[in-house]
């Protein structure tokens, strides 16, 4: 059983193309054995057989499933995945053959530590840090565009207990209530799959 990593989709460009992309994925016909929403499905609903070969050599991964309808604007398309283990290569394939659009994502596989987007401009997707707590046995958790929104976030629900990395990094080995604990999960900023650059504060 796969770790499921949660991948939203922002796709710009001409709303004829997005609109195909919109159509197949609301109206592809189900391949034998597969999951009804599939990417793979998706793809061959576009005249795209999935299993192409990589610039390396390799093939194509694409274990995704959307999970809801899209949402069709003038110039975006937006919807949700759910990936195996990580974010798929179903962007690479739609970017490889239809070279008039841009393709954004966000993914998060809490279970692996995948907090990734390619959006390195923030222009959908700007949030840097999610920032998971428990103290004193409540449960909190936010998403935060800088490191200091978030230790100043921290500042606020800790009652100025936890207010830096240090005073973090001792708050966990010495929490308030066994329970406690304060999770910081930097995205990473992607160039396609494949890490490359990390985010500066």
């Amino acid at each position: 059983m796969p770790n499921w990593c949660s991948t939203s989709y922002m796709i710009e460009g001409p709303h004829e193309t997005l609109k195909k992309i919109n159509d197949a994925i609301l109206y592809h016909e189900v391949q034998e054995n597969s999951s009804p929403d599939w990417e793979g499905n998706v793809l061959l609903a576009l005249g795209i057989t999935w299993k192409q070969s990589t610039p390396d050599g390799k093939n194509y991964y694409m274990r995704g499933f959307i999970q809801d309808s899209p949402s069709l604007g003038e110039n975006t398309l937006e919807f949700y995945a759910e990936e195996a283990w990580g974010v798929t290569d179903f962007n690479l394939v739609l970017k490889k053959n239809f070279p008039d659009i841009k393709v954004y994502f966000n993914g998060e596989e809490p279970n692996m530590e995948i907090y990734i987007t390619n959006d390195k401009e923030g222009k959908y997707f700007p949030n840097r840090y999610f920032v998971d707590t428990c103290i004193n046995g409540a449960y909190n958790s936010e998403y935060f565009e800088t490191k200091e929104k978030a230790y100043k976030w921290l500042s606020e629900i800790s009652n100025n207990k936890v207010t830096n990395e240090e005073q973090v990094e001792a708050f966990n080995k010495e929490p308030l209530d066994e329970d406690d604990f304060i999770c910081i999960h930097e995205f990473t900023i992607v160039d396609n799959n494949k890490v490359k650059i990390k985010t500066e504060v």
